[in-house]
């Protein structure tokens, strides 16, 4: 009997590819599933395995260096590749690593079934006399060394399990990270990226590593050996001062090239290959505090307390009001104008334009939670943070927001909450929405493309109420409500409900519900 397990990073498709293996004529046993092509390399020594059924697209370590490994390694095992791209790459990787299948997702019992076969016929005919890797050294060297930069790079962005360092097998980066030594990350951003790098060593004591998500950036580990952590730090002026020559190096490297503008984040020191990740988001956080007009090509990190960050763009209302109501034109123009003030202030740091940004996608994030019944989280989603962590240019964020807006708001153009036939139903709505937030009538009748006057008349008509009358009751009606199932301080609720005056609030209260608020809190209590 053959043994087997499943990789893939997808818990429905290894349980949908274990139902359709159960149903195989043949003598099989799975023996275990991975998720990635690390931990699977983990199950192929304690289980040995001898057949693989292994995904190409996978975290930590891919399908691609996988197939390498294996191919070193493991000569002998039966290997079906199970993807959901027709890629020339991967079919290449697949032909060199000799594998007895390859199907596309979605595939039928059949065809697993036929690979399968093929798989056990392999099996059967040279199980007595099974080749061992005939690879060099060095190749095996390469190979481990390609796949460890992989891991590095995966834990120095955040995508490998914090709790779980990587096993490195290259003896070579064994020995660059284990050595007594400091180190100092070089994050470059540019165009292009730095394509002529390959990644690997450049140097007794650099170590270039390809960045996963992005192809305008690299990174550059610079080792400084010999040297504890307490004495790189007395030798910080010297340090930093090799870390800027490396960084110019890099940026000269880069134009050179053809690959244009570069600019590079410098690190602090660190001690250890557990820092990495601190390492590079230090890098992060100098590129993103470059002042928007900054013509520098590096900024270095320093241990300081982050500046507050100004929003100086106060349409962020106005934006998410068309955004629901489907007008995609004026959200372009806005867009625009959101970036066209950015630029008017050089000064600011590129932090600030972001943390901008973040807060418009929360608030469309929640508005599309609020209509669409999706669940939602108090943070902006995970592919927007992604994005941002590798866009330092104003331009590239500008395209990103209009990209994601258009769409969003192309979800609503069709079911907008202010698609009534009455447009006093519309000003009502958009009114119980953002009681909140400044509702003087000229504002809201200019989102409406409406007269002051005419609104205000157009709305007394309608309702039989005044617009002022009407919003003050709205948020009449959620202070009793706060005041009833809350603990909050009076003077925090008028805050919330939009009344920047208290004293106003307490007046306007007692007038439409006969008590103070301490009153009605008390008598409900």
């Amino acid at each position: 009997m053959y043994k087997y397990i499943i990789v893939d990073d997808e818990p429905s498709i290894r349980r949908g590819m274990r139902k359709k293996i159960d149903s195989f004529p043949g003598e099989l046993s799975f023996c275990g599933e991975a998720d990635n092509g690390e931990d699977a390399l983990a199950l192929i020594r304690s289980a040995d395995p001898d057949i693989i059924l292994t995904d190409m697209r996978m975290p930590v370590m891919d399908g691609k260096l996988l197939l390498r490994t294996l191919q070193q390694d493991y000569p002998d095992k039966k290997i079906i590749i199970i993807s959901g791209y027709s890629d020339f790459e991967y079919m290449r990787e697949a032909i060199s690593a000799k594998v007895v299948g390859y199907l596309l997702k979605p595939f039928s019992r059949e065809e697993i079934h036929e690979a399968l076969r093929k798989a056990v016929a392999a099996l059967d005919k040279d199980n007595a006399s099974r080749r061992e890797a005939e690879t060099s050294n060095a190749e095996k060297e390469q190979i481990s060394l390609q796949a460890d930069l992989q891991a590095l790079a995966h834990l120095m962005v955040g995508l490998h399990p914090k709790d779980k360092l990587p096993e490195f097998r290259s003896g070579r980066l064994r020995d660059f990270l284990d050595a007594p030594a400091s180190f100092i990350v070089l994050t470059i951003y540019g165009k292009q990226g730095p394509e002529t790098a390959v990644p690997g060593f450049a140097g007794e004591n650099e170590l270039y590593i390809a960045h996963p998500q992005s192809e305008q950036m690299g990174m550059v580990l610079l080792r400084f050996a010999g040297q504890s952590q307490a004495q790189a730090m007395a030798d910080d002026a010297d340090m930093t001062a090799a870390a800027i020559g490396a960084a110019q190096a890099w940026i000269a490297r880069c134009e050179s090239s053809g690959q244009g503008r570069a600019v590079v984040g410098i690190s602090g020191i660190h001690g250890s290959a557990a820092e990495l990740r601190r390492a590079y988001e230090e890098t992060l956080a100098v590129l993103d505090a470059r002042p928007i007009g900054d013509g520098k090509r590096f900024a270095v990190y320093r241990q300081e307390a982050p500046a507050p960050l100004p929003a100086v763009w106060d349409h962020a209302d106005d934006l998410l009001f068309y955004v629901e109501s489907g007008n995609a034109a004026r959200v372009e123009e806005l867009i625009a104008d959101l970036f066209d003030s950015y630029a008017r202030r050089p000064d600011l740091p590129l932090a600030a334009l972001k943390e901008q940004c973040r807060q418009i996608v929360q608030e469309v994030k929640n508005a599309l939670a609020g209509y669409f019944q999706t669940p939602v989280r108090n943070s902006p989603s995970s592919s927007f943070e992604a994005v941002m962590s590798v866009s330092f240019e104003p331009e590239e964020i500008r395209q990103y927001m209009s990209g994601l807006l258009s769409d969003i708001t192309g979800l609503f153009k069709e079911n907008s909450p202010y698609s009534s036939d009455s447009l006093i139903d519309n000003v009502k709505t958009y009114i119980q929405k953002n009681y909140g937030k400044d509702l003087t009538l000229d504002r809201v009748a200019s989102l409406f493309y409406l007269n002051p006057s005419y609104l205000s008349y157009l709305f007394k008509e309608k309702t039989g109420e005044n617009f002022t009358d009407y919003t003050n009751r709205l948020r009449i009606e959620h202070a009793k409500r706060l005041l009833a199932e809350t603990d909050e301080k009076v003077y925090k609720i008028a805050k919330t409900l939009g009344f920047d005056n208290d004293k106003y609030f307490f007046r306007l209260f007692k007038k439409l519900t006969g008590f103070t608020p301490e009153q009605y809190r008390s008598n409900r209590s």
